[in-house]
């Protein structure tokens, strides 16, 4: 029996995807897959670590060890075969959001051109929105029944006033990790137009067996902007922690100075723990989630093909996150969602959370032991066949 097939009870601790169903979907009593975190215990070393910082009585104002650069640089170096500079990593421990956010705010402009492959993670899209810049769609193309970046469709998009292209690599929702021929050509049209490259790349930790993540970054160190997090890595979210790695040194002295402005560059004692410890002593564990996360992916994929043929899963490369094709039902996002909830007792985030093209499409987090999934699927097949 593996570690992850323990079930955990989440309700009753204010778990926003647990407790939260009721808001959302109108109903408590269902099973979530939804969110993404997962339903698996947090690694033993992280909650040792925190435990252990407890025992000093003081939580105070914290400067940055010598031992948080070296493990961050170590990972990045062992997973991700990329060698970064100390200078280059800038930090911002709210959150990822937060400090995408911040880099939208400090350079562009309000009315500015911001391109973003979709469907995508909706925050993202959401950050460009509220922030009164221009959102630019561009369409991942469908190619073998994958979803792949059109970058000459991205390039026919880029005007005069468009000044950065945002991604999720690997790719929330579709789970794609995408080839260095697509982050090539994509580096192509970015320097060709002197764009800046954001890559949201919390996800890079989750890559199934056989493929690769490969860090933007290290294809192109001139603009770009790749935010790294453990939080998904480790089921940490509730200790938010981000990395950005930033080559450009006039990029990185601006994006320093709105950090301190805010007070944004302060550390979070527990997130930085959890982060060293994750990176230090962690590793075997996520080397047996990856299995166990591919097993579940491979139960999705057989249960639907068996059982409810007219879902779909889109092959996934990466992540805990399955995207489902329901377009073959011939029915609205809305008959479909309330049908999962009325009788299927699940709750799932439809397409359109993800933009416009994400519609006709569901995304199901499978990161929960394999009893709970199973119980899902059996519920999806009640409501859609």
């Amino acid at each position: 029996m593996s570690q992850f097939d323990r079930i955990i009870n989440r309700r009753g601790t204010d778990s926003f995807k647990w407790d939260g169903n009721q808001v959302l979907f109108g109903r408590g009593d269902l099973l979530p897959f939804w969110v993404a975190d997962m339903d698996f215990a947090t690694p033993a070393p992280i909650l040792d670590a925190i435990r252990a910082r407890t025992g000093h009585p003081v939580l105070g104002y914290e400067i940055r060890s010598d031992e948080y650069f070296g493990v961050l640089a170590d990972w990045l170096r062992r997973r991700h075969d990329w060698s970064v500079p100390r200078e280059w990593l800038m930090f911002c421990p709210p959150s990822s959001i937060v400090g995408i956010y911040g880099v939208i705010t400090q350079f562009t402009m309000p009315g500015d051109g911001i391109v973003v492959p979709s469907p995508n993670y909706g925050p993202l899209l959401k950050l460009v929105r509220d922030t009164g810049r221009r959102l630019v769609r561009n369409p991942l193309r469908e190619k073998n029944g994958r979803f792949v970046l059109d970058t000459e469709a991205l390039a026919a998009s880029v005007d005069a006033g468009t000044r950065m292209i945002i991604i999720s690599s690997p790719h929330n929702p579709t789970g794609r990790v995408f080839t260095r021929s697509e982050l090539e050509a994509l580096a192509a049209v970015a320097r060709a137009h002197d764009l800046v490259v954001v890559s949201d790349e919390v996800h890079a930790d989750l890559v199934l067996p056989g493929h690769r993540h490969i860090p933007y970054g290290s294809i192109d160190a001139g603009r770009s902007v790749t935010v790294m997090s453990p939080n998904k890595t480790f089921n940490t979210a509730g200790l938010p922690q981000a990395t950005l790695v930033m080559p450009d040194e006039n990029m990185r002295a601006h994006f320093k100075a709105f950090l301190d402005t805010t007070q944004l560059n302060h550390d979070s004692t527990f997130g930085a723990v959890a982060m060293i410890a994750g990176y230090r002593d962690c590793e075997p564990w996520l080397d047996e989630l990856i299995e166990y996360l591919a097993g579940n992916h491979w139960l999705v994929a057989d249960y639907l093909e068996r059982h409810v043929p007219q879902v779909r899963k889109v092959p996934a490369e990466a992540t805990y996150l399955a995207w489902l094709d329901c377009r073959r039902l011939g029915q609205s996002e809305a008959d479909i969602m309330r049908l999962l909830v009325d009788k299927g007792g699940v709750g799932l985030y439809g397409g359109p959370e993800f933009g416009p093209d994400g519609e006709g499409f569901f995304r199901m987090n499978i990161a929960c032991p394999r009893d709970t999934l199973r119980q899902g699927l059996q519920g999806i097949r009640r409501a859609l066949t």
